[in-house]
């Protein structure tokens, strides 16, 4: 793929552009969402990369709401504490997905105009946002006869550079941002998988939903469902404390069985309801792709905390007909044969936006 970006403000959110090569030393990825700030570094030892530290924030209810920071001195705060424990300098960033927009444009081949000037000319056709109210980034998708078509992200200036300079307050480098579901997406899929894939993120709150063609994010989502709920309907079904429930999720999860009769049936609407959240949001892709042949997805790939549920991949993969899978958030970094990272892989679920951003750097410095 050949990679461009255009920007609109001096905030250092350059995405597909590399840095200085003196930039491109191991750098922290740090995925900062409604509940808390998740952190990563991998460095490289020889021809092998290692987890050098992992961490995790929680944040205090109503500091970010729906992906926007309400009290900004909390951030900062809590991140400088983090640079401070950890020793960190420069960062890779995420930005939540609840503000992006994507798009796909089919433009000229023959170099007649310029990419850049096009993708913004576009810009207000697919975004309720004017060139100057937006950065944006895009990345060539594919080739059709004289054509090309570029996959496009956008994302409202004042929340991304609002970002930026919190973490920069904190006294990073900000060296990147990016959207949550490239980044995780980044860590999922093997470098060689093209097949259509679905991610789903399964937070505390919402479900981040994203599909990702050729190794590339074409459509993202949010799913107003996640852990939360699903651990109230236990609590309001069987009549127990919120962190009893908590504990009955993780033990018995959704699975039809006698000791677990009482959770399955408090569950039951409610997974239904993501299932059918997931499936609408799919059709409406397929739909509305313009990515060439519109094939079935070939496997569903769960993350996020609450992907540990058991019962929870079966129950997706009969009802809606594809394979599950709960992700594997080291797939492109190590083999277990040869190192195995001191995360339990449940915990590692939580981190798949941070360990994608963290791999930037490790990219560009084996490319």
């Amino acid at each position: 793929m050949v990679p461009g970006s255009r920007y609109k403000t001096p905030a250092p959110l350059l995405r597909a552009f590399p840095p200085p090569d003196y930039l491109t030393m191991p750098a922290v990825g740090i995925d900062i969402s409604d509940y808390a700030i998740k952190h990563m570094l991998i460095k490289r030892r020889g021809r092998h990369f290692y987890l050098a530290s992992v961490g995790k924030v929680d944040l205090p209810l109503g500091v970010i709401e729906g992906g926007e920071i309400k009290d900004e001195e909390t951030i900062v705060k809590l991140l400088t504490r983090i640079r401070d424990e950890y020793g960190y300098e420069h960062a890779h960033i995420s930005l939540p997905e609840a503000h992006a927009y994507l798009f796909q444009l089919e433009l000229p081949s023959d170099g007649s105009a310029d990419t850049e000037q096009l993708v913004e000319f576009h810009l207000k056709e697919h975004v309720p946002l004017g060139a100057d109210e937006a950065v944006f980034d895009y990345n060539v998708f594919e080739s059709r006869d004289r054509n090309f078509v570029v996959n496009v992200s956008v994302y409202p200036a004042v929340i991304a550079e609002q970002y930026a300079r919190l973490v920069e307050e904190a006294g990073f480098v900000v060296l990147s941002s990016e959207l949550e579901g490239h980044a995780t997406a980044r860590a999922l899929l093997s470098h060689t998988h093209s097949e259509p894939t679905i991610i789903v993120d399964i937070g505390r709150s919402e479900a981040s939903f994203s599909i990702s063609v050729n190794g590339t994010v074409t459509f993202t989502a949010s799913l107003d469902i996640g852990g939360d709920q699903f651990t109230r309907a236990i609590a309001r079904g069987m009549d127990v404390s919120f962190q009893e429930a908590e504990h009955l999720k993780h033990t018995y999860g959704f699975r039809d069985l006698p000791e677990s009769d009482a959770v399955y049936k408090a569950l039951a609407p409610h997974m239904n309801e993501f299932k059918e959240a997931i499936n609408r949001h799919f059709v409406y892709w397929q739909m509305h792709a313009s990515v060439g042949d519109v094939n079935d997805v070939s496997r569903i790939i769960l993350v996020g905390g609450n992907a540990n549920m058991p019962g929870l991949p079966e129950f997706l993969s009969a009802t809606l007909e594809a394979r599950v899978d709960v992700g594997n958030v080291w797939t492109n970094m190590f083999s277990f044969h040869e190192y195995i990272p001191n995360v339990h892989k449940k915990a590692s679920l939580e981190f798949a936006t941070a360990a994608g951003l963290a791999m930037r750097s490790l990219l560009r410095s084996s490319a």
